[in-house]
Protein backbone atom coordinates (compact mmCIF):
# COMPACT_ATOMS: atom_id res chain seq x y z
CA UNK A 1 0.00 0.00 0.00
CA UNK A 2 2.61 2.41 1.28
CA UNK A 3 4.99 1.76 -1.93
CA UNK A 4 2.56 1.38 -4.45
CA UNK A 5 1.97 4.66 -6.81
CA UNK A 6 -1.81 6.19 -6.75
CA UNK A 7 -4.20 3.73 -8.96
CA UNK A 8 -7.46 2.53 -8.81
CA UNK A 9 -6.19 0.47 -5.65
CA UNK A 10 -4.21 2.54 -4.17
CA UNK A 11 -5.78 5.82 -2.70
CA UNK A 12 -4.32 8.62 -0.67
CA UNK A 13 -7.03 7.78 2.49
CA UNK A 14 -5.61 3.58 1.99
CA UNK A 15 -2.31 5.31 2.54
CA UNK A 16 -3.36 7.63 5.15
CA UNK A 17 -4.99 5.19 6.96
CA UNK A 18 -1.80 2.68 6.76
CA UNK A 19 0.37 5.35 8.16
CA UNK A 20 -2.52 5.91 10.99
CA UNK A 21 -2.28 2.24 11.76
CA UNK A 22 1.80 2.51 11.90
CA UNK A 23 1.43 4.88 14.22
CA UNK A 24 -1.00 3.44 16.60
CA UNK A 25 1.87 0.16 16.56
CA UNK A 26 4.28 2.23 17.32
CA UNK A 27 2.59 4.29 20.07
CA UNK A 28 1.41 1.18 21.40
CA UNK A 29 5.08 0.10 21.63
CA UNK A 30 6.24 3.05 22.88
CA UNK A 31 3.83 4.98 24.77
CA UNK A 32 5.86 7.79 26.65
CA UNK A 33 6.25 9.34 23.02
CA UNK A 34 2.94 9.89 20.81
CA UNK A 35 3.32 9.86 17.38
CA UNK A 36 0.80 10.67 14.01
CA UNK A 37 0.58 9.03 11.20
CA UNK A 38 1.99 12.32 9.53
CA UNK A 39 4.57 12.14 12.18
CA UNK A 40 6.13 8.84 11.13
CA UNK A 41 5.34 8.97 7.52
CA UNK A 42 7.59 12.17 7.92
CA UNK A 43 10.39 10.13 9.71
CA UNK A 44 10.26 7.55 7.06
CA UNK A 45 10.95 10.19 3.97
CA UNK A 46 13.93 11.72 5.86
CA UNK A 47 15.17 8.54 7.02
CA UNK A 48 14.94 7.24 3.26
CA UNK A 49 16.54 10.83 2.08
CA UNK A 50 19.47 10.62 4.55
CA UNK A 51 20.28 6.94 3.47
CA UNK A 52 19.80 7.46 -0.15
CA UNK A 53 23.26 9.78 -0.16
CA UNK A 54 25.15 6.71 2.10
CA UNK A 55 23.93 4.16 -0.49
CA UNK A 56 24.78 6.16 -3.37
CA UNK A 57 28.04 6.90 -1.81
CA UNK A 58 28.80 2.94 -1.53
CA UNK A 59 27.89 1.76 -4.85
CA UNK A 60 30.13 4.53 -5.73
CA UNK A 61 32.95 2.96 -4.32
CA UNK A 62 32.18 -0.66 -4.73
CA UNK A 63 32.44 -0.08 -8.41
CA UNK A 64 35.88 1.74 -8.31
CA UNK A 65 38.51 -0.58 -9.62
CA UNK A 66 41.04 -1.96 -7.57
CA UNK A 67 39.27 -5.17 -6.18
CA UNK A 68 38.15 -6.19 -2.84
CA UNK A 69 35.07 -4.76 -0.79
CA UNK A 70 34.12 -1.38 -0.30
CA UNK A 71 36.32 0.03 2.70
CA UNK A 72 33.57 1.08 4.75
CA UNK A 73 30.20 -0.55 5.12
CA UNK A 74 26.50 0.80 4.90
CA UNK A 75 24.87 2.01 8.38
CA UNK A 76 22.26 -0.40 10.26
CA UNK A 77 19.76 2.28 9.20
CA UNK A 78 20.74 2.87 5.98
CA UNK A 79 21.41 -1.07 5.11
CA UNK A 80 17.66 -1.29 6.16
CA UNK A 81 15.87 1.40 4.68
CA UNK A 82 18.34 -0.20 1.25
CA UNK A 83 16.85 -3.68 2.38
CA UNK A 84 13.45 -2.35 2.85
CA UNK A 85 13.41 -0.31 -0.56
CA UNK A 86 14.57 -3.31 -2.33
CA UNK A 87 13.15 -6.41 -0.94
CA UNK A 88 9.59 -6.97 0.21
CA UNK A 89 10.74 -9.69 2.67
CA UNK A 90 12.89 -7.47 4.59
CA UNK A 91 12.50 -8.03 9.13
CA UNK A 92 13.63 -5.92 11.23
CA UNK A 93 14.04 -6.54 14.45
CA UNK A 94 15.97 -3.67 15.94
CA UNK A 95 19.23 -2.24 16.32
CA UNK A 96 21.74 -2.42 19.52
CA UNK A 97 22.64 1.58 18.81
CA UNK A 98 19.63 2.28 20.17
CA UNK A 99 18.10 3.97 17.64
CA UNK A 100 14.10 3.53 16.79
CA UNK A 101 13.47 0.95 14.22
CA UNK A 102 9.86 0.47 15.09
CA UNK A 103 8.42 2.20 12.53
CA UNK A 104 10.34 0.35 10.31
CA UNK A 105 9.04 -2.89 11.51
CA UNK A 106 5.80 -1.24 11.22
CA UNK A 107 6.21 -0.46 8.20
CA UNK A 108 7.29 -4.10 7.32
CA UNK A 109 4.04 -5.17 8.57
CA UNK A 110 1.66 -2.72 6.23
CA UNK A 111 3.94 -3.91 3.09
CA UNK A 112 2.84 -7.02 3.59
Amino acid sequence: MLRGKFGPTVISQGKRRAWDTISQTINASFPLVVRTGDDCEKRWYVLQSKAKDEIAAHKRESSLTGGGPPAKRLSQVADTVFQVRVHSEVSVTGLPTGIDTSMMQALEMQQR
